[in-house]
């Protein structure tokens, strides 16, 4: 992949809108060309858990600017393939696009389970994991620009020696197989994890279209918005086949 931006959001509280920093980290020709960061004012103001996270109290984003006042200030990032290292930076940008009422599309990538694919057996494929496994220098976790820039490093590590051609060819298609195997991993299923397969697959309809059976097993088994141990058996035994390389 020949050029992308990397983003990382921090939220403030437990809602995904509540974004209270964003950084990212635009890549061209395989090389990390631009990074920067920048501090959000939340929706629903901070809470003390978050806080303790990454550091970002109320005094510091009491006089910056909410997001949709930041976005046409970045809007043109989202014009390049955006990378981030979980489906939780897509499913935040989604709910900022909603609550502040903004025109965008975009191209989503996971890194996470593009890792997952491509270096399995791993005791887990957190972003700090990653980075010492490829090489990547230590950074400052939840620092979102630190982040993004740590996630872009995955990234060109990762599909470093695929042709752009290849890449687009399969990166889905690995991503799909990474989150399908990171939900079996603990050889559960929970509902949670349904839901953002369910999403993404929403989001991604030429690989539902592949794996029909997926993707109305899980619209069936979520259709009383509740997963009950013999739903989540089912789900389980439907997903089984994508990571034994059966096209369901």
């Amino acid at each position: 992949m020949h050029e992308f931006v990397a983003i990382d959001f921090e939220t403030a509280n437990p809602k995904r809108v509540s974004a209270c920093a964003m950084g990212y980290a635009k890549v061209r020709d395989g090389k990390i060309v631009e990074t920067n960061g920048y501090l959000i004012k939340p929706v629903g103001g901070h809470a003390p858990f978050q806080s303790r996270i990454h550091g970002i109290k109320k005094e510091h984003t009491r006089d910056k600017p909410e997001f949709g006042e930041l976005f046409p200030e970045i809007r043109d990032l989202f014009d390049y393939p955006i990378v981030a290292h979980s489906l939780f930076d897509g499913q935040v940008l989604n709910a900022l696009i909603d609550y502040f009422g903004l025109e965008l599309r975009y191209e989503y990538i996971d890194s996470c389970s593009i890792a997952k694919e491509k270096m399995p057996g791993l005791k887990n494929y957190k972003l700090k994991t990653l980075a010492g496994q490829l090489g990547i220098p230590a950074f400052k976790h939840h620092d979102a620009a630190e982040d993004a820039a740590a996630c872009a490093q995955i990234m060109i590590k990762l599909t470093g020696r695929e042709t752009a051609a290849e890449q687009k060819t399969g990166s889905r298609a690995a991503e799909f197989r990474g989150i399908v195997r990171g939900i079996l991993a603990d050889n559960e299923v929970n509902y949670k994890e349904v839901c953002e397969l369910l999403y993404w697959l929403e989001d991604h309809q030429e690989v539902a279209g592949r794996h029909g059976k997926v993707y109305r097993k899980i619209k069936e088994v979520l259709e009383d918005d509740y997963l009950d141990g013999y739903e989540a058996a089912a789900v389980k035994a439907a997903l089984q086949p994508v990571v034994e390389g059966c096209r369901q």
